[in-house]
């Protein structure tokens, strides 16, 4: 692989509709040399790897990676960002979960679905600018070629070591908010500590913005955000307290089937959500990210409108949410029949 090797994708905590999905051949794979895993600084277990698309069309893919924890299987599916043909994308994912030092990574698989896609315009400057530093980390400039704004905007790069062998997989530390056309922006990356010494060079570039959208929904007395990804519309959003369900009317306008894609922040490790669309239940994925937020995603039908409930939301004590209003409707008439009941005691006496 060339270093600096400029691979435009959009980079997104999200996917597309990603349950009819296509079992990944010799077209879309992850070469066994870019598949690895090590525990970090922190002692964490860390995977990083590179999915490669060979096909004529841009991709969605889903990695599941399988890990033997001293005889136990772990089994996490992550999906990531868009892929164009011919290009490569660099992952990175923490498995907090893996709790023995001697955990043995196994064979990955992928499965993707085909997507229509329009990378944005942004590139990395390759020139005298771009510099990897004795530290180990590296910094340089992208610039916005497009048209248009684009919107946390991230850099991925690829890690290589002086034997030429994949280390780590660097990601942007600014807070890129917005690039306007033809705006210039600085982006650093750095490896784990561990590696920085052994740097060679940073290849593979993925550059790109996250369209998804956050909103919120009074809960328990108090406001749960939560993030979503569409090919149509999600409005009226309603959470019940009682039943630990969201609601929300989905629209596909559109003649081809769409997705939605909804991203919660996890509550727990074990959670399972289930989805009703206009009151029957609907086929979905449920997957985490490399963030360790929940992903529940879902196909749309065309030229639809319609209501999806999700439930599995982790129930939680009134103490615990803050709901002083249900609480003290709960607890005054509690503490006014005991006080009741220590004075009726007293005249009797």
């Amino acid at each position: 692989m060339k270093a600096y090797t400029i691979i435009p994708v959009v980079i997104v905590s999200a996917s597309f509709c990603f349950f009819f999905s296509n079992n990944a051949l010799a077209e879309v794979w992850i070469p066994d040399n870019e598949f690895s895993g090590y525990y970090d600084a922190n002692g964490v277990y860390t995977v990083i790897g590179a999915v490669k698309n060979t096909e004529n069309y841009t991709i969605v893919p889903e990695i599941t990676i399988n890990i033997n924890d001293s005889g136990k299987e772990i089994s996490e599916s992550y999906t990531l960002s868009a892929i164009d043909s011919a290009k490569d994308l660099p992952f990175k994912v923490v498995i907090p979960s893996i709790e023995s030092k001697n955990a043995v990574l196994e064979k990955p698989k992928v499965t993707f679905i085909q997507t229509n896609h329009n990378s944005p315009n942004i590139q990395v400057i390759y020139d005298k600018t771009l510099v990897k530093h004795p530290d180990g980390h590296t910094s340089g400039f992208i610039v916005n070629n497009g048209t248009t704004t684009y919107h946390d905007v991230r850099v991925y790069a690829v890690i290589y070591g002086k034997d030429g062998k994949m280390l780590d997989v660097g990601k942007s530390v600014e807070n890129i908010v917005g690039m306007k056309p033809g705006e210039k922006v600085a982006f650093s990356m750095y490896p784990d500590p561990q590696h920085a010494s052994y740097v060679s060079y940073y290849s593979c570039f993925a550059i790109g913005e996250d369209p998804t959208q956050t909103t919120w929904v009074e809960r328990n007395g108090g406001r749960f955000y939560f993030t979503y990804l569409t090919s149509g519309a999600v409005a009226y959003p309603k959470f019940d307290d009682f039943k630990q369900t969201l609601s929300v009317t989905v629209r596909q306008p559109f003649p081809e089937q769409g997705f939605v894609n909804f991203m919660f922040p996890q509550e727990s490790d074990d959670q399972k959500f289930a989805v009703m669309l206009d009151n029957k239940p609907i086929e979905f994925l449920q997957s985490k990210d490399p963030d360790g937020n929940w992903h529940v995603a879902l196909n749309l039908p065309p030229r639809s409108v319609s209501q999806l409930e999700i439930s599995g939301f982790e129930s939680h004590s009134l103490l615990l949410v803050g709901n002083y209003r249900m609480y003290l409707l709960i607890i005054i008439p509690i503490a006014a029949a005991g006080i009741s009941i220590i004075i009726w005691k007293k005249k009797k006496d």
